[in-house]
């Protein structure tokens, strides 16, 4: 499955192709990597300011005719691109690429996403060594147009912040309960590992870079398997205590549900009912035994008692 950037890169390309072969404030392309450091730090600072971020297409000569690259000016472009997100830029920008059969020529792609935290700029330099693009060339941004750019910053949400260390594929897989996310959404979820991770992504529970993945905080709070094995959330997970008459002194029974909410929540359902008052009654001359309380009350109470855990961590967010 085409990483969805990709075909936003295509349709960029070609509307930069023709009628006149011409560069976009969205798509830059190169015939390869320039010796010039300074210029393509330049460029990814431009793009990660760009409202929806840009591409750098290689594999272009300057007239626009399609040359292709090989698997060598692929490793060497993206091996200095990255250490320049890394390494040049502030906030760091992470970059994805693919290379795709574009025209029947095989081009490289690099995806430099918007950043949310604007401006972007040279890194030890300050914010005036910002960049952008304008009129499909990149320029130094002026004063005015870093304060727009400033205006336009966003602060992260708690739920799309990493909450794990970079993982492969399968940890992905093994360390969120991904049959019960497709249970409870009533949905039949992607069998192939990369479909599904393509689509753990685009509901922000994944996120996805060159290196790897990162489960987000909703991923580990919503579906993970266990929350222990996720050091910001480790101590967050849901306790049950049934204690002996109104006080808190001696415990009676205790559950803990270390998976996430939304995974756990039928086994937490399952606890209170468990320890709750419950009475037995006649239905169409079979005895069955019945909660004192409605389902649905409980339901209700845990859902809210859920809630209010996760706006308490939001908010803990410095």
């Amino acid at each position: 499955m085409l990483k969805k950037w990709i075909s936003d890169a295509k349709q960029h390309l070609r509307a930069s192709l023709h009628p006149v072969p011409h560069e976009t404030n969205e798509m830059d392309w190169k015939l390869g990597l320039s010796e010039n450091r300074e210029c393509l730090t330049e460029h990814l600072i431009a793009f990660a300011n760009n409202a929806n971020g840009g591409y750098l297409a290689f594999g272009i000569s300057v007239s626009g005719e399609l040359v292709g690259v090989n698997q060598e000016q692929v490793g060497a472009i993206i091996s200095t691109l990255s250490n320049i997100g890394r390494d040049a830029i502030d906030p760091p920008v992470a970059l994805d690429h693919a290379v795709v059969e574009f025209r029947g020529t095989p081009l490289l792609f690099v995806f430099v996403p918007e950043q949310m935290h604007k401006p972007v700029y040279r890194k030890g330099k300050g914010i005036e060594e910002a960049w952008i693009r304008s009129g499909g060339t990149t320029r130094k941004a002026s004063r005015h147009e870093i304060a727009t750019l400033m205006l336009r910053s966003k602060s992260p949400a708690w739920e799309t912040m990493r909450a794990s260390s970079l993982l492969s594929a399968d940890e992905v897989m093994d360390s969120l309960d991904i049959p019960a996310i497709g249970r409870l959404l009533e949905k039949r979820l992607p069998e192939n590992i990369s479909d599904c991770l393509e689509w753990l992504s685009a509901q922000n529970l994944v996120i996805q870079d060159e290196a790897g993945f990162y489960i987000t905080n909703l991923g580990a709070v919503a579906a993970a398997r266990d929350l222990s094995q996720f050091e910001g959330l480790s101590r967050k997970h849901i306790r049950a205590i049934r204690y002996r008459g109104t006080g808190r002194v001696e415990t009676v029974r205790e559950d803990v549900e270390k998976r996430g909410c939304a995974v756990g929540f039928e086994g937490l359902m399952a606890f209170l009912k468990s320890i709750l008052p419950y009475s037995e009654v006649i239905r169409q001359a079979l005895r069955q035994t019945v909660s004192v309380y409605p389902e649905v009350a409980l339901r209700g109470l845990l859902q809210m008692r859920l809630f209010i855990r996760i706006l308490i961590l939001r908010e803990r967010v410095p």
